[in-house]
C-alpha cells in the first residue's frame, strides 16, 4: 500500500465497499419543509438494512506502507503498555466499525496541530477500517494561526478571535483551544474539506458553539440554496443535508454572545473518525485552564482518547511533580465526562534546545581616508544546541503516572530511539531546523509508527 498526501484514492475505494446505501440523504430520514423523506424515491438512512453486515479485518502485515523505517526505531519496543487497562473493548469497536464508526480523540501541542501526523495515522487507518468522515476541523486560521491543508474553515465577515495560548481571554476558549465571536449579530460561517486532491465529502455538520446560533440558509459549492434540518442542542447544532457535499456556507444570526469552537465533518457512513485538537505551545495545564476538555469531546463519544503532551513543559522550569498534578487533572477531567473511552498518554521523544552564546569582542573600524579606525568592542552572538535534558525526567514522570493509575501508554521517546535519539533524526532529516518539531518525512514516520501499534494492539486485545 501507497501512502499518497490526499485521501482520493482511499476514499474512493472506501466509497465502493459502502455502496450506494451511503449516499441516501440523511435528511431524508428528518423531513423539512420542502423535503419529503419518500420523495425522489429516496428511503430514510434509517430503514435501511447495512449490507456490511460482517465485522471487519485487523491487517496482518504492514509492510506495503511507503513510509520507510529508518534502523534506529524501536521496532520491538512499538506497542501499548496498558498497566492493566482492558483494550478489549476497543477492538470489539474495530471490529464493528462496518455499522457503527469508531470514534478516536487525539489531544496535544503543535506536534499535532498541523496534522501531518495525525493525518498519516488516520488516513491508514481509515484505509483499514474505512472512512466515517473528516471528523473534527477548527478555526484555526481565523484565529490567527496555522491550519491542516485538508480542510476550509472561513468566513467573508470579521470576527474576533482567541487562542489557547493568549495571555488573556476576552472570551470562552472552547474544548478546541481556540474560539471565535462574530462582531455583528448577522454573519456566515463556510466549512469544507480539500476539493485540491482529494474528496472527502460529509452530509452531515456539527458547529460546537455557546450562545444563540440561529441558521438562515445554507448554500452549497456553486451558491446553490441547499436544504437542510438542523437539531440545536445546548453546546453545538447539528446540521443534516440531504446529499453529501464538500462545502458548505451557513448564514445565520445570533443575539451578540455566540462563541464558535470548531465543527465535525461527518459523511454518515461507517468506518473510522480520527479528530484531532492540536494547539500551539501547549501543555497539560494549559488545556486544564480550559475547564471542560472532557465535557467538550463528549459529543464525539470518543472510544479512544490520545494526549500527547510533555515537549513545552520541557521548555520550562522542571516540577516533575506539579507536572504529574497537571497530568492527573486532564485525565480526570476527561475520564469522568467520558467513562466509556481508553485513554492513552503517549511521551514526548528527545529533542534539543538552542544555546545563544554572546561575546565581547574587539574590532577596528576604517576610516574615511583609508587609515585604521579605532578600536571599539561589540557583542556577537553564537548558537548552538544541546540536548533538552529536561524531557526524560518528564517522560518518566508519564511511565510511572501511567502505571500507579492503570492508563495505557505508548512510550515514544523509547520507539523514536532512546536517549540519544535527536541526533539520529537530524543526520536522517526528521528534524525541522529548530531540531524540536519534526520534518514533514519525520512526522510521516511517527504516524506510521502510532498507527502499527495501535494494530498491534487491536490483535493481541482478545
Amino acid at each position: 500500500m501507497t501512502l499518497h498526501n490526499n485521501y482520493t484514492t482511499k476514499t474512493l475505494l472506501i466509497s465502493a465497499l459502502l455502496g450506494a446505501a451511503s449516499w441516501i440523504s440523511v435528511g431524508a430520514a428528518n423531513p423539512v419543509a420542502g423535503l419529503d423523506a419518500t420523495a425522489n424515491n429516496e428511503t430514510p438512512i434509517s430503514d435501511i438494512s447495512d449490507h456490511r453486515t460482517c465485522t471487519a479485518e485487523i491487517p496482518d502485515e504492514t509492510d506495503d506502507i511507503d513510509i520507510p523505517i529508518p534502523s534506529f526505531i524501536r521496532t520491538n519496543s512499538n506497542h501499548i503498555i496498558y498497566n492493566g487497562a482492558d483494550w478489549s473493548g476497543l477492538r470489539k469497536a474495530f471490529l464493528e466499525s462496518t455499522t457503527s464508526p469508531v470514534s478516536i480523540v487525539h489531544i496535544g501541542d503543535s506536534h499535532i496541530q498541523a496534522d501531518i501526523s495525525t493525518g498519516t495515522t488516520r488516513e491508514l487507518l481509515q484505509y483499514d477500517f474505512g472512512n466515517a468522515g473528516r471528523g473534527l476541523v477548527s478555526p484555526l486560521k481565523m484565529s490567527g494561526t496555522n491550519e491542516p491543508l485538508d480542510y476550509t474553515f472561513q468566513s467573508r465577515n470579521p470576527w474576533n478571535p482567541v487562542k489557547l495560548m493568549s495571555s488573556t481571554w476576552r472570551q470562552t476558549v472552547g474544548f478546541t483551544g481556540t474560539s471565535i465571536r462574530p462582531t455583528s449579530n448577522t454573519s456566515e460561517i463556510t466549512v469544507g474539506t480539500s476539493g485540491k486532491d482529494d474528496y472527502n465529502p460529509f452530509s452531515s455538520v456539527t458547529i460546537f458553539h455557546n450562545g444563540r446560533f440561529v441558521i438562515k440558509d445554507i448554500s452549497g459549492e456553486e451558491g446553490e440554496r441547499l436544504q437542510y434540518r438542523a437539531i440545536p442542542s445546548r453546546d453545538y447544532t447539528q446540521i443534516m443535508l440531504p446529499a453529501p457535499h464538500t462545502k458548505i456556507t451557513i448564514n445565520f444570526t445570533s443575539a451578540g454572545d455566540l462563541t464558535v469552537f470548531g465543527a465535525t465533518l461527518s459523511g454518515d457512513r461507517p468506518g473510522l473518525f480520527y479528530h484531532s485538537i492540536g494547539n500551539n505551545g501547549a501543555a497539560y495545564e494549559t488545556y486544564n485552564r480550559i475547564g471542560n476538555v472532557g465535557a467538550g469531546i463528549s459529543p464525539l463519544k470518543p472510544h479512544l482518547v490520545i494526549i500527547s503532551l510533555g515537549t513545552n513543559e520541557a521548555f520550562g522550569r522542571l516540577n516533575t511533580e506539579s507536572f504529574t498534578r497537571s497530568v492527573d487533572r486532564l485525565v480526570k477531567n476527561i475520564r469522568t465526562a467520558n467513562p466509556d473511552a481508553l485513554l492513552l498518554l503517549t511521551t514526548p521523544m528527545e529533542c534539543q534546545k538552542s544555546i545563544t552564546t554572546k561575546k565581547r569582542v574587539k574590532v577596528r573600524g576604517k576610516s574615511r581616508n583609508g587609515r585604521k579606525g579605532k578600536l571599539r568592542t561589540v557583542t556577537r552572538s553564537s548558537r548552538s544546541y544541546t540536548v533538552n535534558k529536561n524531557i526524560a525526567p518528564l517522560r518518566q514522570a508519564i511511565l510511572e503516572y501511567g502505571k500507579k493509575n492503570g492508563v495505557a501508554i505508548y512510550d515514544w521517546y523509547e520507539v523514536a530511539g532512546g536517549q540519544g535519539a535527536s541526533s539520529s533524526w537530524i543526520s536522517n532529516g526528521l528534524f525541522a531546523n529548530d531540531r524540536v518539531h519534526h520534518s514533514h518525512k519525520g512526522y510521516n514516520l511517527e504516524g506510521r509508527m502510532l498507527y502499527e501499534a495501535l494494530l498491534d494492539a487491536l490483535r493481541t486485545s482478545d
